[in-house]
């Protein structure tokens, strides 16, 4: 464990958008003449799959509903159904500002997580990180896998202000909580093509880029990609309260 993971939260501004193919091919045109690509990505596309906890009360999932100025979500992710690189994240919202922090982990911790035991998470080395987090957290409210959330995503960047801009297409999920270790089939959770269009930065846009977004009609969402996939297994499993994935 290296010193990295214990620095302090850095909150940044977060805006969200659900447009469609249309609108996404007028402002992917303008951002690719703007903005570089993400170069972890292949030409700045890549595929991420988070699995999101939640505790009994289905707190994070309501906390949403309510609308909370404050809350919290874990979450394991990793890229391409690889296991080469998987983190445990915490995301914290505060308003419009947004925080996220994450420990590494490897194949046998993610394991080890989806088995139910974090213990891992309790060493001193672990104090003062996104793993601690979790880890009391799961001894307080005894937290489980509760959805799955798979997309493609297309980020572009802009050092001045910080600011990623990503498209975030093919949104599905599954009642299957590890597809890296099964086979798992994938829900559809949008039926018309619409992508999620996420607007991120730390203080400020610089004034060229608002202009390549102006132009369309835009109307900020509150959107969850986390609520959109549970709602999807609700519907698929017809369950009136909440679908455990396995």
């Amino acid at each position: 464990m290296t010193a990295e993971n214990s620095v302090p939260k850095r909150y940044r501004h977060e805006m969200k958008y659900i447009i469609n193919s249309g609108y996404y091919h007028i402002l992917r045109s303008r951002l690719k003449a703007a903005m570089r690509p993400d170069p972890h990505g292949d030409n700045g596309v890549y595929r991420i799959t988070s699995l999101y906890f939640d505790d009994v009360f289905r707190t994070a999932y309501n906390d949403k509903l309510l609308g909370l100025d404050v809350r919290k979500k874990y979450r394991i992710r990793y890229y391409s159904l690889s296991p080469s690189v998987i983190r445990l994240e915490v995301k914290e919202k505060k308003g419009e500002m947004v925080c996220k922090r994450s420990v590494p982990l490897t194949y046998e911790e993610y394991q080890s997580i989806l088995k139910g035991n974090a213990e891992f998470f309790g060493k001193e080395s672990y104090i003062g990180t996104a793993g601690e987090e979790f880890y009391l957290s799961d001894k307080l409210t005894a937290l489980s896998p509760a959805v799955l959330v798979d997309y493609m995503r297309e980020a572009y960047i802009c050092p001045a202000g910080n600011v990623r801009i990503t498209f975030d297409s093919s949104l599905k999920t599954s009642l299957h909580a590890d597809p890296l270790g099964s086979k798992a089939d994938f829900i559809n959770v949008f039926t018309g093509g619409e992508i999620i269009l996420e607007v991120k930065y730390d203080s400020f846009i610089p004034s060229y880029i608002s202009e390549l977004l102006s132009g369309i009609p835009l109307t900020r969402e509150s959107v969850s990609k986390f609520v959109l996939c549970s709602d999807k297994l609700t519907e698929v499993s017809k369950c009136s309260y909440c679908q455990k994935i396995s």
